[in-house]
């Protein structure tokens, strides 16, 4: 009796843990979807990937999964350096090198080398930066597999080289370095793999070039755009071809193909969520905006210049502490001569944001003050020049507006939001038929439709339903 007992007690537990053991293969698999979704996702839309991150880390350590860990990790440091928050990449960066050193991954250990580099390299500490690329290379030679993660690898140490070149005002090593990548895609048999990946590098390569032979940086960009793969959506390279064709464009006096190209890279940017040389397009803009006497088009780029100004150098002064704290804990007291001409430095920087601060501060106040009809007049003036700037500004102005308008009719075109946008500025029938040039009854007619797409009763008026969205 006692054994039969026994017997289904043993049954009984090899029942309940196979039901157990089912269970967390069947979370693990769900996982491992998460984590994938999110990395197709990062290519898309950055900022909703990156808001998924910190959740999908602690559900990898509760299911101790260290390689989607580790991937999840480097995915954070790959978000702040894109969006340029150098004091968040160096803490993560960090925490990368940290765990992966743990589970003694020479890939991701490598990866949290790279960007760290690139924290000290934004930060002026050069030779740091080269010290922690050169680690990486030793460590990304001690695998001996020839796997495809440790020659993508290889070639991200490249371009890190040459970022630190670019930091240093050295244009012609960096082109060096990422042509000594170009040569290395010998090694890439497979046609569509070789494509993805001169197509990054040919990117990279006309982004250098931009700095001092502009003929071969649009050669490059042109050849990048070329060789695109057509499943690859629009990424951070395609805004830097965009960018590189707009300094073509605009060293040619052609300011026309140059706004163009530039408001392209402008729309991906926005799109995708990456900032990274953002501003340097806005200073394209501005210029040519001046030399072309669009005084309200130059000024919202001014404006949009100074704010990005103070971000940067706000994330900079964080990175700066953050380095100078690591470095007083690797160093000897020996080295205190370097910690006070840091303080120095520290010291500097803070004057100068605080002298930034309280200059953009009265800047700003002043604009608040304003009020909406001089906003409304400087969206107009874009209309009456036909600036093709407009819809970015308008959208900047007015950042929900699409998204309610969506919310309300997924269905809904581009050519109808940017009807409803001339209606938020309260625009008449006559106005709107002068500046689209199109009939007065062509306007009735799009208003009528637009009535019926979103249900708008005949009794209110659609220029108050439009601007209570």
């Amino acid at each position: 009796m006692i054994e039969k007992a026994l017997r289904l007690m043993f049954f009984f537990s090899l029942f309940f843990y196979s039901l157990l053991y089912s269970q967390s293969q069947e979370n693990r698999k769900e996982f491992k979807n998460k984590v994938s979704s999110n990395s197709k996702l990062f290519n898309t839309n950055i900022d909703k990937a990156y808001s998924q991150l910190n959740n999908l880390i602690k559900e990898s350590r509760t299911l101790k999964d260290s390689i989607s860990e580790m991937k999840l990790l480097e995915k954070k440091c790959r978000y702040f350096y894109n969006k340029n928050l150098v004091d968040s990449l160096i803490i993560s960066s960090e925490e990368l090198q940290k765990v992966s050193g743990e589970y003694n991954n020479v890939y991701y250990e490598a990866m949290g080398n790279i960007y760290i580099a690139e924290t000290y390299s934004v930060n002026k500490f050069y030779d740091k930066a080269i010290f922690h690329l050169n680690n990486a290379y030793e460590i990304l030679q001690k695998d001996q597999s020839k796997s495809k993660k440790i020659f993508y690898a290889k070639a991200n140490v490249l371009s890190s080289f040459a970022n630190v070149y670019l930091d240093k005002n050295e244009p012609e090593n960096a082109a060096k370095k990422i042509l000594e990548e170009i040569k290395t895609g010998i090694e890439l048999k497979d046609p569509k793999e070789f494509a993805s990946f001169q197509y990054l590098n040919y990117s990279n390569i006309s982004n250098i070039y931009s700095q001092y032979n502009l003929d071969s940086a649009y050669y490059y960009a042109k050849k990048s755009i070329d060789i695109k793969p057509a499943d690859i959506s629009e990424d951070k390279s395609m805004i830097g071809n965009y960018s590189v064709i707009g300094q073509y464009y605009k060293n040619q006096k052609d300011y026309k193909n140059s706004v163009k190209n530039f408001h392209e890279a402008l729309k991906i940017s926005k799109r995708i969520g990456i900032e990274l040389n953002i501003n340097n397009i806005h200073k394209y803009l501005r210029e040519i905006y001046q030399l072309t006497n669009q005084k309200d088009s130059a000024d919202f780029y001014e404006n949009k210049i100074k704010q990005y100004d103070l971000q940067m150098l706000q994330s900079k002064y964080n990175s700066l502490q953050e380095v100078i704290s690591k470095d007083k804990q690797e160093q000897d007291r020996s080295f205190s001569k370097n910690l006070l001409l840091w303080g120095i430095s520290l010291v500097l920087v803070i004057g100068t944001l605080l002298f930034l601060y309280f200059k953009f501060k009265k800047k700003k106040t002043t604009e608040i003050n304003q009020n909406l009809h001089e906003t409304y007049k400087n969206l107009i003036s874009l209309i009456e020049n036909h600036d093709p700037g407009f819809m970015f500004a308008f959208e900047n102005a007015f950042p929900e507006f699409s998204d309610k308008l969506l919310k309300l009719n997924p269905e809904l075109q581009q050519s109808e939001i940017e009807f409803c946008a001339l209606l938020k500025l309260k625009l008449t029938t006559k106005e709107i038929a002068k500046y689209t040039f199109i009939e007065t009854r062509t306007v009735q007619n799009k208003k009528y439709r637009l009535r019926k797409k979103f249900e708008i009763p005949q009794s209110v008026d659609i220029y108050n339903w439009i601007d209570g969205l």
